[in-house]
């Protein structure tokens, strides 16, 4: 019985409850609206005293007892309370409103309170600004990205790009941040490894929300990318790579933005040339295989650009350190001794070597050539550039011995009161270790007022020289130059022949003398040949003038005779006509009759007349 008792009370609890809760009508939904707007949120009930209805905000249920609501005054519970209307109304809407309302009917005798569901007020806010992170500078071949931002936006803004066909991107990725008063942010990027194709490229972003729908709006943004790089550079050498020309190197510089420096590096030497785009040098041997650089550099980075000289440049002989040589060189040996000389020859491109004795070539391509002491003398290690031809180098072969003098016994002619001066030449090639003069091998000469000692030394050549003052009779004598090694000494003789004054005035006179008879001599050869020479013309007129008188006379006689002949000729031709008539009358005497005249005749039958007159 008891169970059946609890049953029953227990239902009819239900059924009380249900007509509680029932006594909402109508109750608020969710609503969004843009902020400045009025919203209305509905709440209807069964007819209730005014003052038993009223509204919570995010379950503060303090916004007021009477329907005005002082303390909000954009706050308003309007209707017709008698029928159960007790709605809420905003005006003016703004973020702060947004929150979670409810409608709520107070207890009462007999009744308990009841709340109604709560009611989501959204207040939309379209994104404040919209914009591409500018400028939209990317790095060529540079991971890079591109931002796009949409702020103080309610809900938040969804971002999408709208891109040309012809740049693609690697991601994309989108957030949000909640700024001041519970708005939102909206951020998207997306990421490129760009290249030059990008440069002045439209891209857009475009920003999507409720919000904008409702206002009925497009938000879209644009920027131009503008792809940058490091600079290009392009070298160009101009002229001939041949030692001692001057060359011109070019450095072509391309670059966004433009480089703002320009530098020129021999291997890692900076040169005294900065923003010159262009160089010049004069090539020497030893640039062969230098490294020419041009560096540019802007705000992206700096490059550079490297060129190798290849220096067409002369044989030159060198040992085997490298040092240069002289064309002529000597190399003394032993009796016995046989050596293996070797010519080097730095050149670019590489020479060809030969070996030339006595203008016969001995070897070719082989630097190195054995010599024993039977064969000393000159070799020539020569050398064949293709540019630049043949060069010789010069090897003297020779036995180590003393000194070699180069100048024979000489005899000087001086007269009293005149200075000479003899000169020992002694060759370089062999080494000398001391030089002295000396007056017929007795004793040395030094240098005083009488005698000056001086001494010239050139490539190949030692001059010794000494000079002899004021000299007298007594300085005829032989002088002797010695110069002294270790393998022993040689000499040279000089003779003075000293001529005194009388014998000076005697040749001076008979010098003279014989310079004026030959100038005498000469004046007499001279005048006899112009006279000669006006004979000669004076006959060649002569011969010419006859030769044309003879030619006039020619002429005249072989007019003549040409005229005697004419009038022989017609003398014959009349005799014999009058041979002819007289035989023709002979022929014919029978039949001619005599003419009245004395001079004609005619034949009986024929009375044409004839003259006798011939």
């Amino acid at each position: 019985m008891f169970l059946y008792f609890l049953f029953y009370f227990l239902l009819a609890q239900l059924i009380q409850c249900e007509k509680i809760h029932n006594q909402f009508l109508q109750e608020p939904e969710d609503v969004e609206t843009i902020i400045g707007s009025t919203v209305i949120l509905h709440c209807r009930t069964e007819p209730l005293d005014e003052s038993q209805v009223t509204w919570c905000k995010n379950d503060f249920c303090t916004l007021g007892k009477t329907r005005d609501l002082p303390f909000y005054p954009r706050y308003e519970i309007i209707g017709q309370a008698q029928q159960g209307e007790h709605h809420f109304k905003i005006v003016n809407v703004s973020l702060e409103d947004m929150g979670m309302y409810q409608c709520q009917i107070r207890a009462g005798p007999r009744r308990a309170g009841s709340m109604s569901r709560k009611a989501k007020l959204t207040v939309l806010q379209i994104p404040t600004s919209l914009t591409i992170d500018s400028p939209v500078i990317l790095i060529e071949n540079v991971l890079s990205f591109i931002v796009c931002r949409a702020n103080n936006a309610m809900p938040e803004a969804k971002l999408s790009w709208h891109l040309p066909e012809s740049i693609s991107y690697l991601s994309k990725n989108d957030y949000a941040l909640i700024s001041d008063q519970s708005l939102r942010n909206s951020i998207s990027n997306i990421t490129f490894l760009p290249n030059r194709s990008f440069h002045g490229k439209l891209i857009q972003c475009q920003a999507q929300s409720s919000a904008i729908d409702i206002n009925n709006q497009t938000m879209i943004t644009q920027q131009y990318i503008q792809t940058i790089f490091a600079p290009e550079i392009n070298l160009t050498l101009i002229g001939k790579q041949t030692e001692d020309q001057v060359i011109q190197i070019d450095c072509y510089v391309y670059s966004r933005p433009d480089f703002d420096q320009i530098q020129w590096f021999n291997g890692s030497s900076l040169l005294d040339m900065t923003n010159e785009s262009r160089l010049e040098i004069k090539l020497t041997r030893y640039m062969h295989g230098n490294r020419i650089s041009c560096q540019a550099k802007n705000q992206v980075g700096k490059r550079n650009q490297t060129i190798i000289l290849q220096v067409n440049y002369k044989p030159m002989f060198v040992d085997t350190n490298g040092n240069e040589m002289k064309n002529y060189s000597v190399v003394l040996i032993d009796e016995g001794q046989t050596i293996a000389y070797e010519c080097l020859v730095n050149s670019f491109p590489s020479s060809i070597i030969s070996w030339i004795v006595n203008d016969k070539i001995l070897s070719t391509n082989q630097t190195s050539l054995k010599i024993d002491h039977l064969q000393t003398g000159l070799y020539i290690c020569s050398a064949y550039h293709p540019i630049f031809g043949i060069f010789n180098q010069t090897i003297r072969i020779a036995l180590k011995g003393p000194p070699e003098m180069l100048e024979e016994t000489r005899i000087h002619s001086v007269y009293v009161g005149q200075s000479v001066l003899l000169i020992c030449s002694i060759s370089k090639d062999i080494p000398t270790e001391e030089i002295f003069w000396s007056r017929d091998e007795r004793s040395k000469i030094n240098s005083n007022d009488k005698y000056e000692i001086s001494e010239n030394r050139y490539d190949r050549l030692i001059e010794y020289k000494l000079l002899i003052k004021n000299v007298l009779l007594s300085d005829d004598d032989f002088y002797t130059c010695t110069t002294m090694n270790q393998y022993g000494r040689s000499t040279v003789k000089f003779q003075i022949r000293v001529i005194s004054l009388k014998n000076y005035f005697l040749q001076r006179s008979f010098l003279y003398g014989s310079i004026l008879l030959g100038l005498a001599c000469c004046l007499i050869l001279i005048i006899i040949t112009l006279m000669n020479h006006y004979r000669r013309k004076t006959h060649q007129r002569i011969r010419k003038r006859s030769s044309t008188t003879d030619e006039t006379i020619s002429s005249l006689a072989k007019q003549q005779d040409q005229n005697q002949h004419d009038y022989q000729d017609e003398i014959n031709s009349n005799i014999d006509q009058y041979l002819f008539h007289e035989q023709f009358i002979h022929n014919h005497r029978n039949d001619i009759c005599d003419s009245p005249q004395d001079d004609q005749f005619y034949f009986r039958e024929n009375l044409e007349r004839y003259s006798t007159v011939v």
